[in-house]
């Protein structure tokens, strides 16, 4: 019986994908064991990752309107909420997600170190177009905000991070 399973397994799963599958679902309880019982009640890092997109959103906005502030979690465009930002809309399961993939895949300290600085500041920088953008649209009272916020900027951002992953898994060429 154990060989027939075994050989069961390896033709529905692959000898090389086994440790792949392994580390992934590892690195998934993993992180979210840490998140929910250790970071997430500390605010850590969702309360500076919030924050860093809220000040670049703010700074974005201020080169096209001469009135941005910032109150709470909020940015506001001549005393006009804009544009909320919570810890859901700052990028961090995004991140978790890129460089998770990275890490189940055996590769050089040196390319996933960077590819995930490259990844990180990817995602940081469409998080901040995204929230300006949406900022704007909601202060001209655009139809399309809530389509954009919940379909369109998704769907640009999970594209650009799996070109970031086939990018990463990509063997160099042979010389």
């Amino acid at each position: 019986m154990s060989t027939e399973t075994n050989s069961i397994a390896g033709k529905i799963l692959p000898a090389n994908i086994r440790p792949i599958l392994i580390r992934g679902i590892l690195l998934v309880v993993g992180w979210t064991l840490l998140y929910k019982y250790v970071l997430a009640p500390a605010g850590i890092p969702d309360n500076q990752l919030s924050k860093l997109v809220q000040i670049g959103t703010a700074e974005l906005l201020s080169w096209f309107y001469p009135n941005v502030t910032q109150t709470g979690t909020v940015v506001l465009i001549d005393g006009i909420p804009s544009v909320s930002i919570g810890h859901q809309c700052n990028g961090l399961e995004l991140n978790a997600l890129y460089v998770g993939f990275m890490l189940c895949f055996p590769s050089s300290f040196k390319k996933i170190l960077i590819y995930t600085i490259i990844g990180f500041t990817a995602i940081y920088l469409l998080n901040v177009v995204r929230c300006a953008v949406l900022a704007v649209m909601y202060i001209n009272h655009n139809d399309l905000t809530d389509f954009a916020h919940h379909y369109a900027f998704k769907l640009v951002i999970y594209a650009v991070v799996f070109y970031g992953w086939v990018l990463y898994s990509k063997k160099p060429a042979s010389k």
